[in-house]
């Protein structure tokens, strides 16, 4: 579709602006096939990382480079800058040569977009809401929203409200597909199914409870966590991976002054009958206890020095307590808390209860099913972004 002679005369005025700033120097590209995606914002980019994952399972080189506008130190290594200026923002398209564009929901770049289209690189919405148009940067023009969205080969929409502004405001109506939002998901992790039946089997039918990279600031808590629910289930088990292997020694010193029968992994690869406390010393995965027990605490969140991503045991049916420290996870928490998935811990002295509570199979069921849904929605979705990537790739190359 042409332009308006009104859009084309506000490019031009565009183009006579002030002096652009040089575009920064950019990293080596990399071999493959590059996509370029245009996040609005810093919290979208975890959500683009899980894209590149998946992607990546594919047997061909795909990588994305992401840019953000408003870019600071903290990102790089993860976003570069966006490129401002017809100039610039044709230097950096000649540099990594994108044979893909995804825009993720936010204020739409007029000039941006008509460089990307003059340089033949098709371009995909994600996320789209059909809300905000008139935030465009540059200003706003006659004619100009019906002409950046007829520039989209594809729009992937949030619902059908959404689908049906997106169409009002003049996009082709067999370029808006309904797939809902694109969420980050955590990489599944792996673990040996026999020795995941073997644990399992020492196990039997004692109740267990895990904390997933548990740091020392951590184990008073626990111990006085495991005391109190112990109260409700005598034969009650505590797995205590720690944040590292090193850390299991002292852990494990710790915990028998408590009072509590404490086995090394290294000691004995599974948990025996008299044991209530089972440290993990070596490197293995996090992946078969998660599968192993249905309730998990993430360690580092109730006194703060990092932790691991909420997700993880959620999306293999362990039903999840975290504290107050959660960064950087803290949209995955609220997605989760949001479907009654996890529960947050005000103090320490609420692990205990919160535990002891869990130990209800009706309750832990309900809260594993609803972090499952909530994972796995996000999952399809971005499967089926991954499938539609592809098929573009696949076109171009064609």
């Amino acid at each position: 579709m042409g332009r308006s002679l009104r859009i084309a005369a506000y490019m031009a005025g565009l183009r006579r602006d002030g002096r652009e700033d040089a575009l920064a120097a950019q990293p080596v590209r990399p071999h493959g096939a590059i996509i370029w995606a245009r996040c609005s914002h810093a919290d979208q980019l975890s959500a683009v990382a899980t894209l590149e994952r998946r992607l990546a399972e594919g047997a061909d080189e795909v990588q994305i480079i992401a840019t953000v506008p408003d870019w600071k130190p903290a990102l790089a290594g993860i976003a570069l800058p966006e490129p401002t200026g017809k100039d610039n923002i044709r230097a950096f398209i000649a540099h990594w040569r994108p044979m893909l564009s995804i825009w993720l929901r936010g204020d739409l770049d007029l000039m941006l977009l008509n460089t990307m289209r003059a340089a033949q690189i098709p371009s995909i919405l994600v996320d789209a809401n059909g809300m905000g148009f008139h935030r465009m940067a540059g200003g706003w023009v006659p004619g100009a929203i019906r002409s950046l969205l007829s520039q989209f080969d594809t729009i992937l929409a949030l619902d059908d409200a959404a689908a049906e502004r997106l169409i009002a405001a003049g996009t082709p109506q067999d370029r808006v597909l309904v797939t809902g939002p694109m969420e980050d998901c955590a990489k599944v992790l792996g673990c040996d199914e026999g020795e995941r039946r073997d644990t399992a089997a020492a196990i039997g039918t004692r109740q267990v409870w895990l904390a997933a990279a548990a740091r020392r600031d951590d184990c008073n808590a626990l111990c006085r966590a495991h005391q109190e629910a112990s109260r409700r289930a005598h034969r009650l088990l505590l797995i205590v991976v720690p944040d590292t292997p090193e850390n299991a020694g002292p852990m494990a010193q710790e915990v028998r002054e408590f009072g509590f029968h404490v086995t090394l992994q290294s000691e004995c690869a599974e948990p025996a009958e008299p044991t209530q406390v089972f440290v993990v010393d070596s490197e293995q995965s996090l992946g078969l206890w998660y599968r192993i027990a249905p309730v998990t605490y993430l360690g580092g969140t109730l006194f703060g020095g990092g932790c691991r991503d909420p997700f993880e045991p959620a999306s293999l049916g362990s039903a999840v307590l975290y504290g107050p420290y959660i960064a950087p996870f803290q949209r995955n928490a609220a997605r989760l808390d949001k479907a009654a998935a996890s529960r947050l811990l005000a103090s320490a002295a609420q692990l205990g209860a919160a535990v002891e509570a869990l130990l209800a199979p009706d309750k832990t069921a309900q809260m594993a099913h609803a972090a499952w849904d909530v994972t796995s929605r996000g999952a399809d979705v971005t499967n089926r972004i991954v499938s539609l990537i592809r098929q573009r790739l696949e076109d171009r190359v064609a």
